[in-house]
């Protein structure tokens, strides 16, 4: 047996501190084709070493005449660009999750890059490119600290900002104001990375693009939109897709409009005057004015109202029209990228943190009377209808109530409501998402994997808002639990009693494993099979897998099942028959069946 003497153990420590302070010593600069980049030399929490590049402007200033409009590519610089601070965060309201105000600055188009320290530009390793979630009206690159996958995932991980709210996604639904511009930005930014990322040593043939939430939705609407192609091999989706009950509007120009008057910008008047005003006005005031919208009772909470919509090039049409052809999905390519996509098991769990804040700001009492069975069935159902289908009834309300709300039930409790406002909002998008891209992929025999996970733990360090994990609490498992993921992340979810056990440093482990293992080969099994004990099946017909990611792991089929169907299957049928039946309806899509 070799046994290290005390004096050894300290020479080992001080050498492996030299070695890090040599590390330290040094500024990385990289040369690409946008310029010279200088970077620094940082420490994970455990003493590895990596470079950051912080702060990069990947495009002209979106400011004055560039607002409202498709974000221009930054030409670049002729002298060596000093990347050691983040760019600020874009502008952005924190009304909507319980905040004051506007913060964030409208020159916001920055990127961030992290590679571990070994790499050199022929290293050629593979690349994650993360979107933050925050519904499209909030959110930032810096609360996301990538250290930890960077060193000891050995990818490089690129983090990016994009416009929010209405200097985001405002839309006149015509040439003035088209939208989408958040979209345009993440675009941008990943031709940006096409573009330099191998400089940085990152193999541009095996790149995965990433996000939660928001920018999960976000990763959703970039696979469906064809100019994408050959830009991202791999998607990762957790807890959103593009179909999402909240990340997409149909009422874009009516929320232009009520915002041009909240503004006095002559809301009746034509789009180009009405957008011309809106233009001169200081971006914070911009966006403090977009929140609330007006006095829906439920949609103030469902909808943040400037998210994407349909213009007729990045988003095609509904998505979930989209979703279901497809002739489109193959069109796009969809069939040629490997996915994983993810929920947690309470993802309704958001609702109570957005009920809070909107009887903050609003002198509201959402969080009570939404248990009143009357207001669920008659006020909040019927609104989450709207806004996943773009139509309610009768028949569909009925049909809601019978899943969430059985008639032989004498109570009614607040998980009922979170499931129905997770399932909409989350779960079945998620599910419908994985579902197409099986199908296709298996019909067409292009080899490409389909992969579903649900994460199960509810953190020991920090409360919950009913059954299961909350929607982004998955996040700091994501990150590796370190202290800069955590700190952020934890407001949302306030008292915390502890700090995680050894259980749940290995379960963040197995997950970022499973994310970079999936980054690297299409195929997250190798991180996994020494908790699970089997395989983990690819999501497919007619089984439909998945892996229940919690301390212990085991495998599924149909997550959600009778949940995921009435929002799949059963309500897209009743609407179709309600169009057969009269021949005209609200429903803008009636031929939706999961």
């Amino acid at each position: 047996m070799f046994v290290l003497h005390n004096n050894t153990m300290v020479l080992i420590g001080v050498f492996t501190l030299l070695f890090t302070l040599q590390f330290l010593n040094a500024q990385p600069i990289v040369d690409t084709p946008w310029g010279l980049v200088e970077g620094t030399t940082n420490v994970t929490e455990d003493w590895t070493p990596y470079h950051a590049f912080l702060g990069i402007p990947f495009a002209v200033p979106p400011t004055r005449s560039k607002r409202f409009k498709r974000p221009q590519p930054h030409p670049g610089l002729n002298h060596i660009f000093k990347a050691n601070s983040y760019g600020p965060a874009c502008v952005q309201t924190l009304k909507a999750f319980g905040g004051y105000g506007a913060t964030g600055d409208e020159d916001c188009l920055t990127l961030n890059v992290f590679t571990p320290a070994s790499i050199t530009e022929t290293s050629n390793i593979p690349v994650i490119v993360w979107i933050h979630g925050g519904g499209f009206v909030s959110g930032d690159a810096f609360s996301y600290d990538p250290s930890s996958i960077v060193a000891h995932g050995q990818v490089i991980v690129v983090t990016i900002q994009y416009r929010l709210g209405p200097l985001g996604f405002l839309s006149t639904k015509d040439h003035v104001s088209a939208g989408n511009y958040g979209l345009w930005d993440q675009h941008l930014a990943l031709q940006w990375v096409k573009k330099n990322i191998a400089s940085f040593g990152g193999d541009i043939n095996s790149i995965t693009l990433m996000g939660e939430s928001a920018g999960s939705a976000s990763v959703a609407f970039q696979a469906l939109y064809s100019g994408s192609k050959g830009l991202f091999q791999r998607t990762v989706m957790q807890s959103g897709s593009a179909s999402s009950s909240w990340a997409y509007t149909r009422n874009s120009l009516k929320y232009a409009r009520q915002l041009a008057h909240k503004l006095n910008c002559s809301s009746q008047s034509s789009p180009a005057s009405m957008v011309t005003c809106l233009r001169t006005l200081p971006a914070k005031k911009l966006t403090a004015a977009s929140w609330p919208m007006g006095n829906e009772p439920v949609t103030t909470l469902a909808e943040f109202y400037f998210v994407p919509t349909v213009d007729g090039i990045f988003v095609k049409d509904d998505p979930l029209v989209l979703m279901s052809s497809p002739g489109y999905l193959k069109q796009v390519g969809l069939q040629n990228l490997d996915c994983m996509v993810s929920v947690v098991s309470n993802e309704g769990g958001i609702y109570k943190v957005l009920a809070r804040a909107a009887d903050k700001h609003l002198h509201s009492s959402f969080s009570s009377s939404v248990q009143n069975k009357t207001f669920y069935r008659n006020t909040f159902v019927p609104e989450i209808l709207e806004l996943y289908f773009g139509a309610s009834s009768t028949d569909l309300r009925q049909a809601v109530a019978k899943v969430y709300v059985p008639s032989q039930s004498h109570t009614f409790t607040l998980q009922a409501v979170m499931n129905t406002f997770g399932d909409a909002g989350m779960v079945a998008p998620a599910t419908l998402f994985a579902r197409a891209h099986a199908k296709l992929t298996s019909s067409m025999k292009t080899g490409k994997k389909t992969y579903m996970y649900v994460f199960d733990h509810v953190p020991s360090f920090i409360s919950s808002q009913g059954k299961g994990a909350d929607h982004g609490q998955d996040l700091m498992y994501t990150f590796g639990l370190t202290k800069a993921i955590m700190a952020p992340l934890a407001t949302l979810f306030p008292n915390g009693t502890s700090h995680p056990d050894l259980s749940e440093k290995e379960l963040a482990h197995t997950l970022m494993g499973l994310l970079t293992d999936f980054a690297r080969y299409g195929d997250p099994n190798n991180a996994v099979q020494y908790g699970l004990h089997q395989t983990w099946p690819q999501f497919s017909e007619p089984g439909e897998h998945y892996l229940l990611l919690n301390t212990t792991m085991s495998v599924g089929s149909k997550p959600y099942k009778d949940r995921v169907t009435l929002w799949t299957q059963t309500l897209p049928r009743l609407l179709q028959a309600a169009q057969n039946q009269h021949h005209t309806t609200k429903n803008p899509h009636p031929n939706i069946v999961g």
